[in-house]
């Protein structure tokens, strides 16, 4: 169940959301829900397992199902859909968090704007520098790698 992608942008207000959030593992349980869905360009999770999330984060059973609960109860997660069958579990869409008077409340993602930052327009081109620098680190590091069959002989 881990998250195939290498590269995950979270916005400002999830990474403070999931940092404040008490108990601890229910903001390790959205950090991991939203790279699941919102992160990988989903509106929902795929099916997600109590059991195998505690077997992931390797913590008790009920620790996942009270940091689930905490997180429903605010509305950061709703369920979706659910399965009893074994392997199964549930869907949750994540509801992204906004900062209003000291608190945080939870909108669904299509009513919010966190993610406008992200658009590149032709004033701006923050995004793309970044991924320019990341792609010639990459190239970097494939030139200086030890060549091991070296065929300059």
């Amino acid at each position: 169940m881990v998250v195939k992608s290498r590269f995950v942008i979270i916005p400002m207000p999830v990474l403070q959301f999931s940092m404040k959030v008490r108990p601890a593992n229910a903001g390790r349980l959205y950090i991991y829900l939203y790279s699941m869905s919102l992160a990988a360009g989903r509106k929902i999770t795929p099916w997600v397992s109590f059991r195998e999330l505690a077997d992931y984060f390797q913590v008790k059973y009920g620790t996942i199902e009270l940091a689930a609960k905490a997180l429903m109860q605010i509305n950061a997660i709703v369920p979706i859909a659910r399965k009893n069958r074994k392997g199964y579990g549930q869907k949750y869409q994540v509801n992204v968090p906004k900062y209003v008077n000291g608190e945080f409340i939870f909108i669904a993602p299509d009513e919010s704007n966190i993610f406008d930052d992200l658009i590149v327009d032709e004033n701006s081109k923050t995004l793309v520098s970044v991924i320019k620098r990341l792609k010639s680190r990459k190239e970097k590091l494939y030139k200086d790698q030890l060549k091991l069959f070296h065929e300059d002989v």
